[in-house]
Order: C-alpha cells, then structure tokens, then sequence
C-alpha cells in the first residue's frame, strides 16, 4: 500500500458499508471483528452508513446487531434515513405508470419477483419460488410487528396490482445463478434508463433513474458535510459499483465479483473472516492506537 493511500485512509470521515456478502458472513451473521471495529469507528467520530439493498425496516435491526448508529440507505439508496428512527433524508421511487411497466414486463417473463415500498416486499409470479429451491424458502407472508415500523410481505396479486405499484423503491427479479433471463428483462426494459444492477449473482434489480449506490454516498455527503474523498466504501457486487466509484478510499471484497475488484484501490479479506474488520483495525483505527 502506498503512503499516499494510507494518508487517505487516515483522512476518511465516513465509511459506507454494505451488508450481504460485506458485513455478514455466509451464514447471515455479523463477525465479531466487524461489530467491534465499527463500534470503535464511531467512538473516535467517523461516520457510518450501512447501504444496501435491504429494505429500511429489516436494516434497523441489523444496526442493532451490529452496536453502531449509521444512517440507513435502503433500497440501494432510494430511502435514506439519518438513523433507525429518521428523519427522511431522501426518498425516490417509481411514478404509477414506470412501475405498472416493469411490473408486467417481470410478471410476463415468468420470473419470480418482488416489488418494495414502505413497510412492505410484494412477491410476484410466487408460483416459480419453490422451484428455485430452499434459498427463497423464507419469502413467506407475514407481518413483522414492530409498533413504528412494521414490515408486511405480501401474496397477493390484487394487492400487487392495487396499492402495491405506487411508491415503489425497487423491483428485484430472482432466479438460477446468472440466470440468461436478467438480460432479457434488462434489454426489455431498456428504454426506461433506469438504475440496474445485482445484489447477487442470482438477481438483477431495477431501481428508478438515476437512484444507486453512488447516489446514496453523494446524498449522505451532502447532509453531512464530507467531501467524497474521505469516504471509506466496502462493497462486494455490482451493485456496489457505483458506490465504490464514489468513494475516495473504495475497499472489495475478496469475495467479491472481479468488476467489483477493478473498481476498489484495496482489496479486503474475505467477509466470512471478517475482511472489513481487519482492513479498518489495520489502516484505519491503528491511527490513534
């Protein structure tokens, strides 16, 4: 590492994380490493923002789980909140007719697919889900009853349809590992310009124009007053990309996807050894250690 970059790190005032396949381990938990370096983070003033394509509601608890106090950018940035109890910093998402297009566009390629909005994920075509196997098993109906933000994810097309199209954050269309139906769906829908990118080599989300990580870090600058060149991000796929690309210091995974590699100036351990844990202990709180 050169000392030019390792000055940078030194500077970095805000650490833009992402969660699955960064912060959480292939078991869907959160190292030990990673919880008690980001805790420190925040002791010493860095800020932190957890931004992912999670929605808002079940990312609140990931914050709790983690110890720390980041604003929170769901949706791959659509919502960002300044902390698990708001305000709304930013809020997009698609118009009626935007999202009546990708709907049908998802619902006629018989690909199973899930619409979010505020306090609720619609799962459409849920026919095709249990043909992909036990990995989408936990997309069931239900409401998740938190008395400020409770969290439904609805069967129902009539709903979908009805109440489910407006506000929409993002359409997430999901399938077989680089199943050759996501470029279908993104060479139909191309006309729209709108964000695109995967989460998962399993998925391909569609988000409104202009609305991606990237978006997210420059927002969350702004609110907070950082220059984007003390911007710490770690991020592990292609939906990362734009987050990376806006940050002074992007950091990838080693498991990550090697587009995501090409973007970053550092590449992190692996995330089930904790890899952002053990790049932020070395270059970054080492400073005053």
């Amino acid at each position: 590492m050169t000392e030019e970059l390792l000055q940078e790190i030194r500077n970095v005032r805000l650490i833009a994380l992402d969660i699955d396949g960064t912060l959480m381990d292939a078991d869907k938990r959160f190292p030990e490493i990673n919880c008690r370096t980001l805790q420190a983070c925040e002791k010493r003033g860095v800020k932190l923002a957890l931004i992912s394509g999670r929605s808002f509601e079940l990312m609140r608890g990931f914050a709790r789980e983690l110890g720390i106090h980041p604003i929170l950018a769901a949706c791959n940035g659509a919502r960002i909140e300044a902390g698990e109890d708001g305000p709304t910093i930013s809020e997009n998402t698609f118009t009626r007719a935007e999202a009546e297009r990708v709907c049908r566009t998802l619902e006629d390629s018989g690909m199973y697919f899930n619409a979010y909005r505020r306090g609720k994920c619609y799962m459409g075509n849920p026919e095709v889900r249990p043909s992909l196997g036990p990995r989408y098993a936990h997309h069931i109906p239900g409401t998740i009853d938190d008395p400020r933000y409770p969290y439904e994810t609805v069967c129902d097309r009539d709903r979908l349809w009805g109440e489910g199209l407006d506000g929409v954050y993002k359409f997430v269309a999901l399938g077989a590992a680089y199943d050759p139906g996501f470029d279908r769906l993104q060479a139909e829908l191309n006309d729209m310009n709108l964000s695109v990118s995967s989460a998962s080599k399993r998925n391909k989300e569609f988000m409104p124009t202009g609305v991606d990580k990237g978006f997210a870090v420059r927002a969350i600058c702004r609110e907070l007053n950082i220059a984007q060149s003390q911007v710490m991000a770690f991020g592990d796929m292609t939906n990362d990309i734009p987050m990376l690309l806006a940050a002074g210091v992007p950091v990838a995974m080693e498991n990550g996807e090697d587009s995501v590699k090409a973007a970053a100036r550092l590449i992190a351990p692996d995330h089930n050894l904790g890899g952002v844990g053990l790049v932020l202990e070395r270059h970054l709180l080492q400073k005053e250690g």
